[in-house]
């Protein structure tokens, strides 16, 4: 072929066709690449943001852990410490009562002996306002209670009670014991009865509180 019979457009629009191809395969290339380094660093964050959850777990749950026993070891200090109060404030009740009791059987007996028919006397004055209206009245003293049955003879004179009054002493009675009797009622009253019990009451709180054993 000679270079007169060659067609320069059709070659042109070749070399044209072939440079665009060439380009356009360049800008797939670089947008694949572009497109991986995208993925790839994606997947590198997702990964990372992963982890980082994953350790903030374990964190958590650690802490979590970590709380509990600490509340578990708080608990049970707590549950030693009521416990030990507990046993002091037992032993301590223990020490009270017994020192009650002594003191009791101790102090009783005095006021008994000193205060035992000034408390019979107020009683049978109560007695006395309690029968007022009666028409018949009854007071029974201990045996041998000399002053004791002198008070009673003067309240009843000055009372104006002498008249239907039946004054007696009852062996079955204790010192400072007294009994009042009108129609449809009584009065009975034992001051060393009244001791008795509270020294009876304490000593039965005694012995259920037995004193603890010393182990040191």
């Amino acid at each position: 072929m000679s270079i007169f019979e060659r067609d320069f457009d059709s070659e042109i629009a070749q070399e044209r066709q072939l440079a665009r191809r060439g380009a356009t395969a360049r800008h797939s290339d670089d947008a694949l690449q572009e497109a991986v380094a995208e993925a790839r660093e994606a997947a590198l964050a997702q990964g990372r943001a992963e982890g980082r959850a994953e350790a903030e777990a374990e964190a958590r749950a650690a802490e979590a852990a970590s709380r509990a026993a600490a509340l578990e070891r708080i608990a049970a200090r707590l549950g030693e410490v009521t416990d030990d109060a507990a046993r002091h404030r037992a032993a301590l009740e223990t020490q009270l009562l017994s020192y009650a009791a002594a003191t009791a059987e101790t102090v009783l007996p005095e006021i008994l002996a000193g205060r035992a028919e000034v408390r019979a006397l107020a009683q049978i004055r109560r007695g006395l306002r309690l029968g007022l209206d009666s028409t018949r009245l009854e007071i029974a003293l201990p045996q041998g209670a000399k002053e004791l049955r002198a008070e009673v003879e003067a309240l009843l004179a000055a009372q104006g009670l002498t008249g239907r009054t039946t004054l007696t002493e009852d062996a079955g009675l204790a010192p400072g014991d007294a009994r009042v009797v009108w129609d449809g009622g009584r009065l009975d009253y034992s001051f060393a009865g009244i001791c008795d019990a509270i020294l009876g009451t304490l000593r039965a709180r005694t012995r259920t509180h037995p004193e603890p054993e010393d182990r040191t």
